[in-house]
């Protein structure tokens, strides 16, 4: 899962939609999740995880936007529509939902949506809050 356009943080705005990005979700990437958290594999059999899911949804952010330093990741929620299989080809979209700045600080969220096709199943919304840099005048408030 690549995307080859990368946007500086601070260029987003409310509303921007990010460049699809196409995601295929192998035995391989599974077995290796499984391992690192520790869930049986057999209570999954040939579906994905919907924590995984969630991960790599937002994965396809962090990989079409620069992060800035000090971000700290506020809230994630996840909304399974139905269980993913195994190498399903999915397509992931991510929107930014709301993007402000309140007393020096950036606020923002990001849905993603997953589809097999034109069938919508997930979907995530990551909350993420850039703190003031040191010094900053805290006073203004912008959107």
């Amino acid at each position: 899962m690549t995307s080859p356009t990368r946007f500086a943080f601070d260029t987003l705005s409310r509303g921007d939609v990010l460049p699809t990005v196409d995601l295929t979700i192998t035995h391989d990437d599974v077995r290796a999740y499984l391992e690192a958290t520790g869930e049986p594999a057999a209570r999954w059999g040939e579906r994905v995880p919907p924590v995984m899911l969630s991960a790599l949804m937002l994965a396809t952010l962090l990989g079409q936007v620069e992060i800035p330093a000090g971000v700290m990741h506020t809230g994630q929620e996840h909304e399974s529509r139905r269980p993913v299989r195994i190498g399903e080809a999915l397509t992931v979209t991510v929107t930014v939902s709301s993007y402000a700045v309140r007393r020096g600080a950036l606020m923002a969220a990001f849905d993603a949506e997953a589809r097999a096709g034109d069938e919508v199943v997930a979907t995530s919304r990551a909350s993420v809050l850039v703190p003031p840099p040191e010094g900053a005048d805290t006073e203004g408030n912008a959107e």
